[in-house]
């Protein structure tokens, strides 16, 4: 059984599709006669809305499907010329399914929209072969794509919160565990679970290659470490808290909040290594009491 939202999620989705398809078909089929171009603009929304799941709010989908055209134009002429011999097509498809499929390493978006492009050089392929059909195929393409865009843009979805807005969110849970008075250890394991990846929708989820993937990634980690240690010292017998504890909890609770503030406005960011310069204190400090008079 499909829960609420998800049937609201399809809906749309086969709202915007049926929208889209519908305003390029019918207007080029019998206003403008063009059977070929409505075929095209019919298939584009199928493609690129339905047959691919780009994940993302509206905006982003949509800007997906914008950068996506270009490709598709060129993958829809390649099939049309390919499509005078069967062997050429059939090179012409593995190279293409090759490449579309490495697509993957750049994340989840265009690894979403890849099965649309491979479906619009298969449409091509098809016979006939018709070339002096090309400029209509590529017009029908253009116009369904376009519709379909400004289809995420006015019927998107609900928007999910982004890694970062999840990460300061669990920073700030850390800043208050480290704090005096402390945070419930199930609520510390809680904020740590909202970084796992496989809870991130696939949109949010910092895969890719870059640098500011990677170090999203990276700091989702380390906070969920972080989290989880806080939880497991706030499950400990109390007992008194000796100075240099005390004051070292304060200063990872200060961190926590200047990178939450950070990563909301991209201003003030932390000083570099102030945490390691505080653990480096805190074990000179506890070298000194262990080596000094009983």
């Amino acid at each position: 059984m499909i829960a609420g939202p998800q049937r609201a999620t399809i809906l749309r989705r086969a709202v915007r599709v049926t929208v889209a398809a519908s305003v390029g078909f019918y207007p080029l089929l019998y206003g403008a006669g063009l059977p070929v171009a409505a075929l095209y603009a019919l298939f584009a929304p199928i493609a690129m809305g339905l047959l691919s799941v780009v994940p993302g709010s509206g905006p982003q989908r949509a800007a997906v499907m914008l950068r996506a055209l270009p490709p598709a134009l060129v993958l829809a002429t390649l099939g049309t010329l390919l499509a005078v011999d069967t062997w050429a097509a059939v090179g012409g498809m593995l190279v293409i399914g090759f490449l579309l499929a490495f697509v993957a390493v750049a994340g989840p978006r265009p690894a979403g929209i890849a099965p649309g492009l491979q479906l619009f050089y298969i449409l091509a392929c098809f016979p006939p072969y018709a070339p002096d059909t090309l400029v209509e195929r590529l017009a029908g393409l253009t116009a369904g794509a376009l519709l379909l865009a400004a289809s995420e843009t006015l019927l998107p979805d609900p928007a999910a919160p982004s890694y970062r807005e999840r990460l300061a969110a669990a920073l700030d849970e850390a800043a208050r565990g480290a704090a005096p008075g402390g945070v419930a250890p199930e609520r510390l394991r809680d904020a740590g679970s909202t970084l796992r990846l496989a809870d991130v929708p696939p949109a949010e989820r910092p895969a890719g290659a870059g640098r500011a993937d990677r170090a999203l990634e990276q700091a989702g980690r380390s906070a969920r470490r972080l989290l989880d240690q806080l939880a497991t010292l706030a499950e400990a017998p109390s007992a008194p808290a000796d100075p240099e504890t005390a004051a070292l909890l304060g200063r990872v609770a200060e961190l926590c909040t200047a990178c939450a503030r950070f990563l909301r406005t991209g201003s003030r960011p932390p000083p570099a290594g102030a945490l390691e310069k505080a653990m480096r204190g805190f074990q000179a400090d506890r070298v000194r009491l262990a080596s000094g008079p009983p």
